[in-house]
């Protein structure tokens, strides 16, 4: 798990397990003024959430692929954060055109991956002006 935390940004917890997506997202986040901090499974995301420097302050989104390996894929990752800390906001991913492996939990939002450069920042700061 790689991080990038800087003060005064967003820290957005992104999980991905293929590395060159997860890079190129990350450096596409932070280019947009959100510091990033990378897991490339569900089980290292928890971790760290659950952790004494995750949520408790400083994550503010998660951006998850439907799909990652770890205990739980990514649509069910996405639920157990927006039911145990539902001030971070929550953006699942995949490649494919419409979330069709699972709900997108409510106050979530979705985005096809050929869409991700276009729809994940506007997506995130409108959940994030939500969630306050």
């Amino acid at each position: 798990m790689t991080s990038s935390r800087q003060h005064g940004r967003p820290v957005i917890l992104l999980v991905e397990e293929e590395a060159s997506e997860r890079q190129a997202i990350a450096r596409h986040l932070e280019e947009s003024g959100f510091a990033v901090v990378e897991a490339e499974d569900s089980d290292k995301a928890l971790a760290f959430l659950e952790g004494r420097s995750g949520v408790r302050g400083i994550v503010r989104g998660i951006v998850t692929d439907a799909h990652v390996p770890g205990r739980v894929e990514g649509f069910e990752l996405a639920g157990l954060v927006r039911r145990r800390w539902p001030a971070v906001a929550v953006v699942m991913m995949s490649g494919h055109s419409d979330a069709v492996s699972g709900p997108v939990p409510d106050g979530g939002a979705f985005v096809a991956k050929p869409y991700i450069l276009s729809h994940l920042v506007p997506a995130l700061n409108r959940l994030l002006d939500r969630a306050g």
